[in-house]
């Protein structure tokens, strides 16, 4: 009988030498326990934010200012929780937002509007670096530079593009646009104004009675009416109506 011509294998089982296994289940360990540090590290900066940004939104919805203690006690717990999680876009724009009603005081100098203001806008752009295509945070940041007097900046032109871009279906951050731009027509460049007016022409088209009655002064209307021409219908019959074509 003929033998085989494959020979024995004599070689070992290959089985992983006990120093790499070691490594390899210290490593699966390290990055276990890192995942378990960042959820227990968020869930106790949700412990922070989550009642501060309550108390906020209820207080906004009723119509109350902060007072200065409110203030930084919200502002505490809101620090606290991004330094616990500081990639949540969530925190930093609650923090801007809480610098941002800070301007809506009448009696500010111009080192408060310059420091308020460069503060939220700040935050806001941190939190556009994690989600850059979140509109209301575009459309605040443009509020904020609104309220600076920065109609000029790029930075301001560029949020209000980015709000109407990336928040089609937000009506009333559609409103803030058309609202925005009008009071700043003077100053904006060629794609802010189409920004503008794509925002105004939106909200005529939904509720034109409720829009225009928030801005139906002729002189604000005017120089819209003149750059839609025929490309914007709804503004176009509101200009009709107000007897600027």
């Amino acid at each position: 009988m003929l033998r085989s011509l494959r020979r024995p294998d004599s070689r070992r089982p290959d089985i992983a030498p006990p120093a790499l296994v070691r490594a390899s289940i210290a490593a699966v360990l390290l990055l276990l326990g890192y995942a378990l540090s960042v959820a227990a590290r968020t869930g106790l900066a949700d412990v922070y934010a989550e009642p501060a940004k309550s108390y906020l939104q209820t207080k906004r919805e009723a119509g109350e200012v902060l007072t200065r203690d409110e203030w930084q006690a919200l502002y505490g717990s809101l620090a606290r929780a991004l330094a616990l999680a500081p990639g949540d876009p969530d925190n930093l724009s609650e923090l801007a937002r809480l610098h941002r009603i800070l301007l809506e005081a009448d009696d500010l100098d111009a080192g408060e509007i310059s420091r308020y203001g460069d503060a939220g806008a700040g935050y806001y752009r941190a939190a556009l670096a994690l989600r850059p295509t979140w509109p209301w945070d575009w459309g605040n940041l443009a509020l904020v530079k609104y309220q600076q007097y920065q109609d000029t900046s790029a930075v301001y032109q560029d949020a209000l593009v980015r709000a109407v871009e990336f928040g089609p279906r937000e009506p009333s951050l559609q409103d803030r646009v058309a609202e925005l731009g009008a009071g700043s027509w003077w100053a904006l460049s060629p794609a802010a104004a189409r920004a503008v007016l794509t925002a105004a022409d939106r909200a005529l088209e939904r509720d034109a009675q409720s829009f225009s009655g928030r801005s139906d002064a002729k002189e604000r209307w005017r120089p819209l009416c003149t750059r839609a021409g025929d490309f914007f219908a709804h503004i176009k019959r509101h200009c009709e109506a107000l007897g600027l074509t």
